[in-house]
């Protein structure tokens, strides 16, 4: 079944019904809501039940009455629903902000989730590079030169004394002899 806007269970929301179920049952509260299986949903609801006397007792049937609050009810259980009253008028309810919550001292101000509207100066913190000490060489051991002119030997550093017969050679090779051919 389909809900269009004009639909006769549309004009009754918010209205105070009552509804009768197929075992007897009669729920009384406020219509807030129905989908296409007829399901509803009834605020504020009170059960009334008739009880069958015992045997022996006189023949007098009692009605309970219990406040059940907010209630769904399944479609295929409702037999029928009828107007109990209009719905309840807007001098009743508690008066509340439209923004919700209380009203209470001090200013309001917009709190939004974008970027600030004065774009910040420099660099954002977390992004300025390496930090002294944690991680990674020191910034000074990363510059190109060692301080002196080219071709000297950076501080602290002593040359090799040399190797007896010259440089190193490959294994196999030895000085003024050339290689065999193969």
């Amino acid at each position: 079944m389909t809900i269009s806007k004009n639909n006769k269970m549309l004009q009754h929301i918010n209205y105070r019904m009552r509804i009768a179920l197929q075992d007897g049952r009669t729920f009384v509260g406020y219509f807030k809501a129905f989908d296409k299986h007829m399901n509803i949903i009834v605020a504020d609801c009170e059960e009334f039940r008739r009880v069958k006397p015992k045997q022996g007792k006189p023949a007098v049937d009692r009605e309970e009455k219990r406040v059940l609050g907010f209630v769904l009810l399944r479609g295929e259980h409702i037999v029928s629903m009828t107007v109990e009253g209009p719905p309840p008028r807007d001098d009743d309810a508690p008066k509340v902000p439209k923004a919700g919550g209380l009203a209470g001292p001090g200013m309001a101000k917009a709190a939004g989730r974008g970027m600030p509207v004065v774009p910040p100066v420099g660099v954002q913190p977390g992004l300025q590079g390496p930090v002294r000490g944690v991680g990674g060489p020191s910034p000074a051991m990363m510059q190109p030169g060692f301080g002196g002119p080219p071709g000297m030997m950076p501080p602290g550093m002593m040359p090799r004394p040399p190797v007896p017969g010259g440089p190193m050679m490959p294994p196999g090779m030895m000085r003024g002899v050339p290689p065999r051919p193969y």
